[in-house]
Formats: C-alpha cells, sequence, structure tokens
C-alpha cells in the first residue's frame, strides 16, 4: 500500500489546514485531501512537483509504498 507522509509534512511546516496547503500552492483542496487521507486513485507529476518545492523534499518523502504482506 502507498502511505501519505502529508499530514507530517503539514506539521513540520506548521500548515495547518488543507486549506491552507491549498492557498500556498494552487493545488485544489479536493486533490490535497484525497492525498492526505491516502484515498486517491492516482497522483500527477506536476501535483508532486509542486509539493516537493514547497516542502524541499523528494517524492518518496510524500508517498512511501509499505508492504503489507511483511508488517503482518
Amino acid at each position: 500500500m502507498v502511505k501519505s507522509n502529508l499530514p507530517l509534512l503539514m506539521a513540520k511546516h506548521r500548515i495547518r489546514t488543507v486549506a491552507e496547503l491549498s492557498e500556498r500552492t494552487g493545488i485544489s483542496r479536493a486533490t490535497l485531501t484525497a492525498i492526505y487521507y491516502g484515498k486517491g486513485k492516482g497522483v500527477q507529476y506536476q501535483t508532486l512537483e509542486t509539493l516537493c518545492k514547497l516542502f524541499k523534499v523528494g517524492v518518496g518523502d510524500i508517498l512511501e509504498f509499505v508492504d503489507m504482506e511483511k508488517t503482518a
């Protein structure tokens, strides 16, 4: 499964709401909410690039793969 670290990054950068992140990035609240809760079906490269630039991180810092078979 792919896990979103967006809540952690937002907290680290003192961004309190998805609405605030949306204002800073120009990414829609709906898109950010889907990423935040890990419910999206896909993420566009441009969205990831924008988030990487804002947080000064790599894609792997925003999304990470967690092998559920190995954690069980």
